[in-house]
């Protein structure tokens, strides 16, 4: 039978410093990639005690942190029609917006024709049709209502946001080239340098979070227009209201008044010249 021994010291050590060895090299990296990280990263911001940064990092912290709320935001006026319409609120747009066209298009059939307002302010109105409406009518249309005016508010909001970051990005440029003269006596100035580095990161990526849910709002909001507006809005009732202008008929002539030469025969138009054998075709 055999028995295996336990290693003796020799062998730990051996094997200690072999690690060491498969080790060392990669301990400068790993140092570095540990310094990489950025206040800003972790949220928070750094401080210097000189306004101008101060306050360039304190509103880059905020605007990072609220473009981690983005898709949140973009998210809850669909999870909020989704359910309104029966369905789980973490239904994707694809799933949320056929329900509500399914609904609309029961209400229409139903002779309930709705109408989508954009100003002064979203709303859906001219609710009106072969019957009156149920409390469960009243209910879809308030959440088609609602999840509009949601969807556009948010696509404001993060636009807004989307806007905030190209303006930090200018300012940030204009703090990296009077960093160095700036700071020079000053014990952070590395800090500082760092953070304005990682800062351009966190700016770029905030404002493409910001505009890539700022356009699922808006476009959530667009297809639930075509979705829920019946194709007859008052602007549009109004424009084909207008009567079509008269035009008057061409075979009709007014008789002519007395003393007037306005129904005199015209005059004979003059003979034409006379053929001496040549080609009378004029190009």
């Amino acid at each position: 039978m055999w028995v295996t021994r336990p290693p003796d010291r020799a062998s730990r050590l051996r094997a200690a410093a072999l690690a060491l060895l498969l080790i060392a090299p990669h301990a400068p990296l790993l140092g570095a990639c540990a310094a990489q990280v950025s206040l800003l990263d972790q949220g928070q911001a750094l401080r210097t005690g000189k306004q101008p940064y101060d306050e360039f990092f304190e509103a880059t912290r905020a605007l990072r942190d609220e473009s981690l709320r983005a898709e949140e935001l973009s998210n809850a006026a669909r999870g909020e029609l989704s359910r309104a319409l029966g369905l789980d609120p973490k239904s994707d747009s694809k799933a949320t917006l056929e329900a509500a066209r399914v609904r609309a298009a029961e209400l229409r059939a139903a002779g309930v024709l709705l109408q989508v307002e954009l100003v002064p302010e979203a709303r859906i109105v001219n609710a009106r049709g072969g019957r009156s409406l149920d409390a469960e009518d009243r209910d879809t249309i308030a959440a088609f209502e609602a999840s509009l005016k949601s969807s556009l508010a948010t696509s404001k909001q993060l636009g807004e946001l989307s806007s905030r970051a190209a303006e930090l990005e200018k300012k940030r440029a204009s703090l990296s080239a009077a960093w160095a003269e700036a700071l020079a006596d000053d014990p952070q100035r590395r800090e500082v340098k760092h953070e304005l580095e990682a800062a351009e990161r966190v700016i770029a990526e905030a404002g493409a979070v910001a505009d890539r849910h700022a356009g699922r709002a808006s476009k959530l909001a667009l297809d639930l227009v075509l979705a829920v507006d019946s194709g007859d809005a008052p602007a549009r009732r109004g424009a084909a209201s207008r009567p079509p202008t008269r035009q008057p008929a061409a075979s009709v002539k007014a008789p002519p008044r007395r003393g007037s030469s306005t129904g005199a025969a015209p005059p004979k138009p003059p003979k034409p010249p006379t053929s001496h054998g040549e080609d009378d075709f004029d190009p």
